[in-house]
């Protein structure tokens, strides 16, 4: 009885108090929006770190001087690494043909060229299934300590500024999103504070009749859950909508098809609706407890 009495005095307040309650939603949405948002640009791009770090191929590049006969051996030590999912030995020969179909219409440029003038090389593929930044460099290193091996090769520039600039990125977004909810649970709850006082009479009335502190809370209480919710929500709407239109246009560009973008996992969107919920629920709290103590 008494949770049905708090939905219906919850109901008619926010019809009474209309604007002001869609005020403090769109705080809440808009604060929920920006961390979203920023989250989202971080999430995808992470995603393409990943891919980028999967799609790198790990050359080891052997000394002119190792012998035919060490090649084996070299196979079975690379294999044998932990995270190494296949190893290719491509000869000075093979790769010189990989060049002369690469260059196609211009390969009369290595006419007299020496085949042998490449390096014998292995081409590894990490096992996607347990890759990582991480698992490549430290396989890399491995091998580069060899004394058969003159260079391991795997794009670690491009890597480096990718993970600097992805990690910058999520510094930012934890950042920015503790400042918004502070900002968003100061600004809620002051919000909260201008609804109580403005119901002050009839809060009192109330108090006089002996009615509890629990009886008084229950509808503030649920329309701050109504209002970190739906605000949330409204949120995660518009950024899957604008997810959605920019995840068409890049589609539709020749140079960034390839690239897909991804939404937010499922479980970021239910960690912002329930910090977004808590947040409006506690400041509500914490602004009548201390109304109701003075």
């Amino acid at each position: 009885m008494i949770p049905g009495t708090f939905f219906k005095r919850a109901l008619r307040d926010l019809k009474q108090n209309l604007f002001t309650h869609l005020m403090t939603t769109g705080v809440v949405a808009f604060s929920c929006l920006l961390f979203v948002i920023f989250g989202l640009f971080s999430f995808n791009l992470q995603q393409f770190v990943e891919k980028f770090g999967r799609e790198l191929a790990v050359v080891v590049y052997l000394k002119k001087d190792v012998s035919q006969e060490k090649i084996p051996s070299l196979y079975k030590r690379i294999n044998a690494l932990d995270g190494v999912e296949s190893v290719e030995f491509i000869s000075s020969e093979d790769a010189y043909r990989e060049l002369q179909a690469f260059l196609k219409d211009e390969k009369e440029i290595l006419e007299g060229v020496d085949p042998l003038f490449l390096p014998p090389s292995f081409q590894v593929e990490i096992n996607r299934a347990v890759f990582n930044i991480d698992k490549v460099k430290k396989i890399a290193e491995i091998m580069s300590q060899w004394p058969e091996v003159a260079k391991v090769q795997y794009g670690q520039e491009w890597v480096d500024r990718l993970e600097a600039i992805s990690q910058v990125t999520r510094n930012i977004v934890i950042i920015a999103g503790v400042l918004l909810l502070l900002t968003a649970t100061f600004v809620v709850s002051n919000t909260i504070k201008l609804t109580v006082y403005a119901r002050q009479e009839e809060i009192e009335i109330m108090r006089l009749v002996g009615a509890t502190n629990g009886f008084i809370q229950g509808p503030f209480l649920i329309e701050a859950f109504f209002q970190g919710f739906i605000g949330a929500s409204f949120a995660i709407l518009v950024s899957w909508l604008l997810y959605r239109y920019l995840a068409e246009s890049v589609s539709a560009t020749p140079l960034l098809k390839d690239m897909d973008l991804h939404f937010l996992p499922m479980e970021y969107v239910g960690g912002v609706l329930a910090v977004s919920t808590l947040f409006c629920v506690l400041g509500t709290y914490i602004a009548l407890r201390r109304f109701l103590k003075s």
